[in-house]
């Protein structure tokens, strides 16, 4: 049905005149998305309405409430009658963002709200006098600073000055207003559930739009470029405008844009608009011919549209596309348009019958042909689609029909026939494809597997899995005639499986295959055979060669299983082939190659087991290619590739066709706004709206009995979030930045010193591009009493006064035993031989707790680091906090805190294995050093200490004491000093604490 009412659409078009002929492959690509749903943290699974404010923040409004996208996150905002400044309604119908930044929001039922965004809360607008709640259909600027306002009412208009509403009358009565729009000469244009209204600049006037049809229900109404006036309707369709003063046409005539219901309009980009369908998908109209694409849901492809039910559509400053269905929300990311994909599709009656091709052709007419895993082969013509399919059967003997198994290998003739290798033998189709034939071979089992083809020069050159390579002169009929290189011939090939033949310059034949590449020589059928060589680096890298291509300037490259790619240099002084050699080191998505290809600008391109790679042959620079790139598949097949007649880069993959047009793939530049998503102080969230401004901000006071701060930050480049840098520094007490990924996008710092400080946040978008502006954070700690100068004044000048004293009573003391020194010397020697170890001892302990003090910890630390490092064995850190110890201290009195501390200390030592370091590095907090321990054997370590401190009690002044403890744990990296180690492990700590106390969380180690 789908299928028909496709084609019935583009009969109509084409019934509407003479159009310019699409692009290659326009009407054939997938349009890719990603799509969000309950899975991925979206509270409600219909989006209804879509925005980005000022700050860059992607806004949905959905059936259940509002919500906030920072690329990582959905906050949501509920509807709560019992919680001032709460949503009004769950239902959001309009999000709109007016010139000065200010969130909008219409209700299905709870009217208009305004997001006040420094106290992250909602204020409601009554509409009128009487403050009524109403459905609200459309919200638009007026030009001067406030907004009119379509309800279920009418029209509706807030002034700015003193924020009141009041309505307007227009000349269609009793009529809701579903659409609104100001265009650029100051006209505002009404849409109803009854035709369509416009009032002049400067007019009170009303004229009514006049339709071909009554009534019509106007739902969207856009102003392009050219200020031509979109119109969509409920159940007629989508109108044009296309100048001042004409009457509204349709735009097409098929039963989808004619018939259907628009609920959204929004430009794609300078050449294409989206019209969103209720039921009906996206349509994508090229604004100079008016020609439609269709963009549908298919269950079949996991990043097609995720329904066909499309509420809402948005372009963010990026670029990219928004579009809110019943299913969710998609999005598609903004690309360059050289890339793109055609996948396997039960929608698509024109394109790719399977879903994995195994060989890939251009022919010189300019058409595809692919043939299959599960066998067949498919003829595509670039504009129009599958002009031929050669479909497989139960052969049964029979030669006329493809088997139903592996197409392996594809070749053109001379004449334009194609010959197709397959896992039980080779057959020859003529140019129409319209039948096959089997090829019997000299010499060979006509129901062998064939792995590889090439036709050069007349000759028709066949690898086969077991029986190596043969040469044969075939006729115009595809029927083999002489034989130029046979079974004898293959003596001198090591390995009898060929996965890949290529013509080389003068009399050079390259095969590759399963035990290195070999060289034939056409003329004196000499072979060479270049070897895999794991201890040479400038041998060929990988045993399995897979794809061979020959460049501009006539040099071989290849493309291995587990060896990467390698480009031929030539020949040393021993006569040894040489290859300059590019891996994942140089930047390649993986080590298995399995396509090689050269487009038409004489860029090579590499399709692996991960991706899609662009290397440059000048440089060898090498840039991996991902989804947002517009490369939606990954994983390729070996062999499957081609370049066709107008250079373009083909390559089969598992779900289609990639498709890269020569040309320049431009680096990604975008500047994306670095913003706060998250502040807590002393464990409260705080509004980041405050700290999001683009001017000065007041700094962030962090109280005495709140010292913690933590700030989670993004930088909003939504295209691939997940490949997003980070990177904070805290001025006045971090040194160094602190680098960091997308997953651990949180600063935190606890029990800093009073003082001043900035802390500074850096963020890249997906190509590693750092943001020109830091965002900085001012940041305000006060002291505790205790901490403040005076007292400290106070104290410095007792401290001094007692010295004194100590000192003339140390002098007097001295003069006296002055007679007595000299015959105590042999013993006081002694007396202070013991002394100093003693005081040794007491230089290296906590005396409270008997562990280590923090000075000779740290040094402890830094000797276990380097051992670990040149053993290679595993080391962790834990960093343990008493929980709740200051309650202790207010009820108990300091003499209960240290009867706390020093039972602490005494059970953390008893539990302490062999070579293990335990020490008190600041008041009740305490660190463990574990050497030769693994992260999990370190967190059931902390576990049984955990659990022995919790269950502990001490009586002090008839009372019974106990404290539980929170932990963190982390295992040291490479290259990892003991800085980055303890923050790890704090941050484990602070989410231990965060997450209840009296527990032990983990933190992995960081992606290498």
């Amino acid at each position: 049905m789908l299928g028909g009412m496709l084609a019935m659409c583009a009969l109509a078009f084409a019934a509407a005149g003479p159009v310019r002929a699409a692009p290659r492959w326009t009407n054939l690509v997938t349009t890719v998305f990603h799509n969000y749903g309950r899975d991925q943290g979206l509270p409600h699974p219909v989006p209804t309405a879509l925005a980005q404010d000022r700050d860059g923040f992607i806004w949905i409004g959905t059936q259940g409430g509002l919500t906030r996208w920072d690329g990582y996150r959905f906050r949501a905002y509920k509807a709560d009658p019992d919680v001032p400044g709460s949503l009004p309604d769950d239902w959001v119908q309009i999000l709109h963002v007016d010139p000065a930044g200010t969130l909008w929001i219409g209700g299905g039922a709870g009217g208009l709200a305004r997001y006040d965004a420094p106290r992250d809360r909602f204020v409601r607008v009554p509409l009128g006098p009487s403050g009524g709640r109403t459905h609200i259909g459309a919200i638009a600027d007026d030009g001067r600073g406030g907004l009119w306002i379509g309800t279920d009412q009418g029209l509706h208009h807030l002034n700015p000055a003193n924020g009141a509403v009041r309505t307007t009358p227009i000349a269609i009565a009793d009529a809701p207003v579903r659409a609104l729009l100001r265009d650029r000469s100051g006209a505002l244009w009404v849409g109803t559930t009854k035709g369509l209204l416009r009032r002049a600049p400067g007019s009170a006037g009303w004229t009514i739009v006049a339709l071909d049809h009554a009534a019509v229900s106007i739902t969207a109404l856009y102003e392009d470029v050219e200020g031509r006036v979109w119109i969509g309707t409920q159940r007629r369709g989508l109108l044009l405008i296309d100048r001042p003063g004409a009457r509204p046409r349709a735009v097409g005539e098929g039963p989808i844009l004619s018939a259907g219901s628009v609920s959204a309009i929004s430009p794609a980009s300078p050449r294409e608009l989206w019209v969103g369908m209720r039921g009906n998908g996206v349509v994508a109209i090229d604004v100079a011919t008016l020609q439609p694409r269709f963009i549908r849901h298919d269950r079949t492809v996991a990043n097609s549209l995720a329904h066909d039910d499309v509420w809402a559509l948005l372009r963010d400053k990026a670029g990219s596309l928004w579009v809110g269905c019943m299913g969710g929300l998609s999005y598609h990311p903004r690309t360059s348009g050289l890339i793109s994909a055609m996948l396997a599709s039960e929608n698509s009656v024109d394109g790719l019958s399977a879903t994995d091709p195994q060989s890939v052709l251009a022919t010189r007419d300019g058409r595809v042909w692919m043939g299959y895993l599960d066998g067949g082969v498919d003829v595509i013509d670039p504009a129009v689609g599958r002009v031929a399919a050669l479909r497989p059967g139960d052969s049964g003997g029979h030669r006329t029909i493809l088997p139903p198994d592996i197409v392996f290998a594809l070749a053109e003739d001379r004449w334009g026939g194609v010959y197709i290798g397959t896992r039980r033998g080779l057959y020859h189709s003529g140019p129409a494809a319209d039948g096959v034939r089997l090829v019997p071979l000299p010499g060979r089992d006509p129901q062998m597997s064939v792995t590889a083809l090439a036709f050069d020069d007349g000759v028709l050159w066949v690898g086969g899995d077991e029986d190596g390579l043969l040469g044969v002169v075939p006729d115009r009929a595809g029927q083999p005639g002489r034989v130029l290189f046979g079974p004898k011939d293959n003596a001198r090939l090591t390995d009898d499986g060929v996965n890949v033949i290529r013509r080389g310059l003068g009399h050079d034949l390259w095969i590759g295959t399963r035990n290195g590449l070999y060289r034939l020589d056409l003329a004196t059928h000499a072979i060479d055979h270049i070897a895999f060589d794991a201890t040479d680096r400038g041998a060929l890298p990988g045993r399995n060669v897979v794809a061979m291509l020959i460049d501009r300037r006539n040099r071989l490259w290849v493309g291995t299983f587990g060896g990467g790619l390698a480009m031929m240099t030539g020949r040393d002084a021993a006569g040894r082939w040489r290859f300059h050699r590019i891996g994942v080191a140089q930047g390649l998505p993986h080590m298995n190659v399995d396509s090689l290809q050269m487009d038409g600008s004489g860029t090579i391109w590499a399709g692996t087991d991960d991706g899609l790679a662009r290397v440059d042959p000048t440089s060898f620079a090498v840039r991996a290619v991902r989804q947002a790139d517009g490369s939606a598949l990954v994983d390729y097949y070996a062999g499957a590739g081609a370049t066709s007649a107008v250079g373009e880069a083909l390559f089969g993959a598992k779900g289609g066709l990639t498709i890269v047009r020569p040309g320049p793939l431009p680096r990604w530049t975008l500047q994306p706004p670095l913003v706060v998503t998250d502040l807590r102080i002393g464990g409260v969230t705080l509004p980041v709206a405050q700290v999001n401004q683009a001017t000065a901000t007041a700094p962030l006071t962090v109280p005495p009995d709140a010292n913690s701060l933590a700030v989670e930050f993004a930088a909003l480049d939504y295209t691939a979030p997940e490949r997003n840098h980070y990177a904070y520094r805290l001025d006045g007490f971090d040194r160094d930045w602190t680098e960091t990924d997308a997953n651990r996008r949180l600063a935190i710092y606890t029990n800093l010193p009073p003082g001043n400080y900035v802390l500074r946040l850096r963020g890249s978008n997906r190509a590693g591009v750092w943001t020109e502006r830091e965002r900085t954070l001012p940041i305000r700690v006060l002291p505790a009493w205790y901490q403040r100068l005076w007292l400290k004044l106070v104290g410095g000048v007792l401290l001094l006064l007692g010295v004194a004293m100590i000192v003339r009573w140390r002098t007097r003391y001295l003069r006296r035993r002055q007679a007595d020194l000299e015959r105590q010397i042999a013993e006081r020697t002694a007396d202070l031989r013991a002394a100093n170890e003693r005081l040794g001892h007491l230089a290296l302990t906590d005396p409270l707790t008997g562990c280590a003090n923090r000075r000779h910890f740290l040094a402890l630390a830094e000797d276990q680091i380097g051992a670990a490092r040149r053993g290679g064995r595993p080391l962790c850190l834990a960093i343990l906090d008493l929980d709740e110890f200051k309650a202790v201290n207010d009820r108990h009195g300091h003499p209960g805190g240290d009867a706390v501390l020093e039972m602490a200390g005494i059970l953390l030592l008893d539990h302490l294995r062999e070579g293990d370091a335990a020490g008190r590095i600041g008041g009740e907090e305490f660190a463990i050093l574990m050497p030769d321990t693994a992260i999990a054997d370190a967190r059931l370590f902390a576990d049984r200490l955990r659990e022995a401190i919790a269950t502990a009690r001490i009586t002090v002044d008839g009372l019974s004491i106990g404290v539980s403890v929170s932990m963190g744990v982390a295992e040291l990296c490479d290259d990892e000093d003991f800085g980055r180690l303890y923050a790890r492990a704090d941050t484990g700590l602070y989410a231990a604490k965060q997450a209840g106390r009296n527990r032990v969380e983990t933190v992995v180690a960081p992606a290498s």
